[in-house]
Protein backbone atom coordinates (compact mmCIF):
# COMPACT_ATOMS: atom_id res chain seq x y z
CA UNK A 1 0.00 0.00 0.00
CA UNK A 2 2.89 2.39 0.75
CA UNK A 3 4.37 1.63 -2.65
CA UNK A 4 1.14 2.50 -4.46
CA UNK A 5 0.80 5.80 -2.58
CA UNK A 6 4.40 6.82 -3.38
CA UNK A 7 3.95 6.07 -7.13
CA UNK A 8 0.49 7.52 -7.34
CA UNK A 9 1.53 11.24 -7.20
CA UNK A 10 4.13 10.64 -9.93
CA UNK A 11 1.54 9.06 -12.20
CA UNK A 12 -0.86 11.92 -11.56
CA UNK A 13 1.87 14.44 -12.40
CA UNK A 14 2.64 12.63 -15.66
CA UNK A 15 -1.03 12.60 -16.60
CA UNK A 16 -1.43 16.35 -16.00
CA UNK A 17 1.72 17.24 -17.96
CA UNK A 18 0.69 15.39 -21.14
CA UNK A 19 -0.18 17.45 -24.17
CA UNK A 20 -3.68 16.39 -25.31
CA UNK A 21 -2.91 17.29 -28.94
CA UNK A 22 0.09 14.98 -29.18
CA UNK A 23 -0.66 11.69 -30.89
CA UNK A 24 1.90 8.93 -30.87
CA UNK A 25 1.40 6.17 -33.37
CA UNK A 26 3.48 3.05 -33.16
CA UNK A 27 3.51 0.95 -36.30
CA UNK A 28 5.47 -1.97 -37.62
CA UNK A 29 8.64 -0.91 -39.37
CA UNK A 30 8.50 -1.53 -43.11
CA UNK A 31 11.13 -3.97 -44.24
CA UNK A 32 12.62 -2.88 -47.54
CA UNK A 33 13.49 -5.72 -49.91
CA UNK A 34 17.11 -6.34 -50.82
CA UNK A 35 18.06 -5.64 -54.42
CA UNK A 36 21.27 -7.73 -54.70
CA UNK A 37 22.91 -5.24 -57.09
CA UNK A 38 26.49 -5.93 -55.95
CA UNK A 39 26.02 -9.69 -56.24
CA UNK A 40 24.44 -9.22 -59.67
CA UNK A 41 27.36 -7.11 -60.87
CA UNK A 42 29.77 -9.83 -59.72
CA UNK A 43 27.65 -12.48 -61.44
CA UNK A 44 27.58 -10.39 -64.62
CA UNK A 45 31.33 -9.82 -64.84
CA UNK A 46 32.73 -13.00 -63.31
CA UNK A 47 30.15 -15.74 -63.73
CA UNK A 48 27.76 -15.13 -66.58
CA UNK A 49 26.70 -18.60 -67.77
CA UNK A 50 23.73 -18.48 -70.14
CA UNK A 51 23.51 -14.70 -69.50
CA UNK A 52 22.09 -15.34 -66.02
CA UNK A 53 24.31 -12.59 -64.63
CA UNK A 54 22.79 -10.11 -67.07
CA UNK A 55 19.26 -11.18 -66.15
CA UNK A 56 20.10 -10.89 -62.45
CA UNK A 57 21.53 -7.40 -63.00
CA UNK A 58 18.43 -6.26 -64.89
CA UNK A 59 16.07 -7.53 -62.19
CA UNK A 60 18.27 -6.05 -59.45
CA UNK A 61 18.10 -2.63 -61.08
CA UNK A 62 14.32 -2.98 -61.48
CA UNK A 63 14.03 -3.95 -57.79
CA UNK A 64 16.07 -0.90 -56.77
CA UNK A 65 13.94 1.37 -58.97
CA UNK A 66 10.71 0.00 -57.48
CA UNK A 67 12.13 0.41 -53.97
CA UNK A 68 12.99 4.05 -54.68
CA UNK A 69 9.52 4.78 -56.10
CA UNK A 70 7.90 3.13 -53.07
CA UNK A 71 6.32 0.13 -54.78
CA UNK A 72 7.63 -2.42 -52.30
CA UNK A 73 5.46 -5.28 -53.54
CA UNK A 74 6.91 -5.17 -57.07
CA UNK A 75 10.37 -4.57 -55.60
CA UNK A 76 10.06 -7.81 -53.62
CA UNK A 77 9.05 -9.67 -56.78
CA UNK A 78 11.98 -8.35 -58.80
CA UNK A 79 14.28 -9.01 -55.85
CA UNK A 80 13.25 -12.67 -55.74
CA UNK A 81 13.95 -13.04 -59.47
CA UNK A 82 17.36 -11.40 -59.08
CA UNK A 83 18.19 -13.70 -56.18
CA UNK A 84 17.11 -16.74 -58.20
CA UNK A 85 19.24 -15.79 -61.20
CA UNK A 86 22.24 -15.06 -58.97
CA UNK A 87 21.92 -18.41 -57.19
CA UNK A 88 21.53 -20.25 -60.51
CA UNK A 89 24.63 -18.53 -61.93
CA UNK A 90 26.59 -19.40 -58.78
CA UNK A 91 25.52 -23.05 -58.86
CA UNK A 92 26.38 -23.38 -62.56
CA UNK A 93 29.77 -21.74 -61.96
CA UNK A 94 30.47 -24.08 -59.01
CA UNK A 95 29.48 -27.16 -61.00
CA UNK A 96 31.61 -26.04 -63.95
CA UNK A 97 34.68 -25.53 -61.78
CA UNK A 98 34.06 -28.84 -59.99
CA UNK A 99 33.72 -30.75 -63.25
CA UNK A 100 36.89 -29.12 -64.64
CA UNK A 101 38.82 -30.16 -61.53
CA UNK A 102 37.48 -33.72 -61.80
CA UNK A 103 38.40 -33.90 -65.50
CA UNK A 104 41.87 -32.54 -64.73
CA UNK A 105 42.36 -35.18 -62.01
CA UNK A 106 41.20 -37.98 -64.35
CA UNK A 107 43.57 -36.81 -67.09
CA UNK A 108 46.46 -36.57 -64.63
CA UNK A 109 45.81 -40.08 -63.26
CA UNK A 110 45.51 -41.62 -66.74
CA UNK A 111 48.70 -39.86 -67.83
CA UNK A 112 50.51 -41.21 -64.78
CA UNK A 113 49.22 -44.73 -65.51
CA UNK A 114 50.30 -44.49 -69.14
CA UNK A 115 53.81 -43.35 -68.14
CA UNK A 116 54.03 -46.15 -65.60
CA UNK A 117 53.01 -48.79 -68.19
CA UNK A 118 55.40 -47.44 -70.80
CA UNK A 119 58.26 -47.33 -68.33
CA UNK A 120 58.02 -51.02 -67.37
Amino acid sequence: DTVSTSISPQLQEMQYNRDPDTVVTIGNPVEHPRDYVVWSICSFFHANPFCLGLAALIFSIKARDMKVTGDLQRARGYSKWALGFNVAALIILFLTILSLVIVWIIIAVEDANRRYRNHY
